[in-house]
């Protein structure tokens, strides 16, 4: 709701300058009266756009560094360690950014983001999630999904894969890399680990199967890999792009539902989550029943990895 302004005692002859301005414009006196009053408060509105501006960002420059520092409880990242990864001559500079009392330039932004993993348009404008989330189809092919799993890119390897399966009846899966660095990347797939797929979901399965097996009998010796079954709470934040994925997997017990899932002679005592030894079997079926699979499967029990690129 505006308020109303009532200005009394104006000078004739601004007055009449008005009317004049206002008929130069074509517009009405009290018009020109706003436009005059909008551009003589201009300087104030911009300095408050800044300030509200230096603080927004400050704001996420904070979250950042708390996500970060959450993730990793071995070292305590403060500005200063900022300051010199991105190549500022002086801590202070930074510090202020931190504080809102200065505005970095959208370079220095861009530096900070590839430094500790963020999205940059979520640290230069808000926009979208604050790390990296989106879907990925994995490839049927075992060995191509193996090597996209394992392979960060850009020169740059992978140091470990979490594969999580959501506690839900559908039993989504999500996928976490995490690269030297300790960036990660968060994906969601096509996969249900659960019965509650058609004929589609079944053949999807069969495949990862296959590429779950080629994981823990090659890729395992060289990219750590790890299991996790968690609440649907959690899986949505990961979902949502707004915890950094190690500060919220960093407490939560790690699973084999990874290794066991596609083994036969898996411990009979387990029970990951209703229904899992009975899906185990109808995909084992389903593998079984397609020549390409089961070839791939003998070739990496003979330990045929040409396939495989090198890490």
């Amino acid at each position: 709701m505006f308020n109303k302004l009532s200005v009394r005692n104006i000078p004739q002859q601004i007055f009449a300058a008005l009317e004049v301005l206002a008929d130069e414009r074509d517009r009405s006196t009290e018009a020109e009266a706003r436009q005059a009053i909008r551009a003589w408060t201009a300087p104030s509105i911009l300095a408050l756009e800044r300030n509200a501006r230096r603080a927004e960002v400050a704001e996420r420059l904070g979250r950042l560094i708390d996500q970060v520092n959450a993730a990793d409880s071995e070292q305590r990242l403060r500005p200063s360690h900022i300051a010199q990864a991105i190549g500022q001559e002086r801590a202070t500079d930074v510090e202020d950014w931190f504080l809102g009392k200065q505005e970095p330039t959208f370079v220095q932004l861009e530096a900070i983001a590839a430094h500790l993993g963020c999205v940059i348009e979520w640290l230069q404008h808000g926009d979208g999630c604050m790390f990296p989330m989106t879907r990925h189809r994995l490839p049927d092919n075992a060995f191509e999904a193996a090597n996209w799993l394992t392979t960060w890119g850009e020169g740059e390897p992978v140091k470990a894969v979490h594969l999580i399966r959501e506690q839900s009846k559908n039993g989504e899966l999500l996928i976490v890399q995490e690269s030297d660095k300790g960036h990660c990347r968060t994906y969601t797939t096509q996969y249900h680990v659960s019965d509650v797929i058609g004929a589609g979901g079944e053949s999807a399965l069969a495949h990862f199967w296959v590429t779950l097996e080629l994981l823990y009998r090659h890729h395992f010796k060289l990219t750590h890999i790890d299991g996790y079954l968690l609440k649907s709470d959690d899986a949505d934040m990961l979902r949502k792009g707004s915890t950094h994925p190690l500060a919220l997997l960093k407490d939560k017990p790690t699973s084999t539902w990874w290794e066991d899932i596609w083994d036969t002679k898996m411990d009979p005592k387990h029970e990951y989550w209703p229904g899992w030894k009975t899906l185990c079997e109808s995909i084992g079926r389903a593998v079984e029943s397609r020549k390409t699979l089961v070839a791939a499967r003998e070739k990496i029990r003979r330990g045929e990895y040409t396939d495989i690129a090198a890490p």
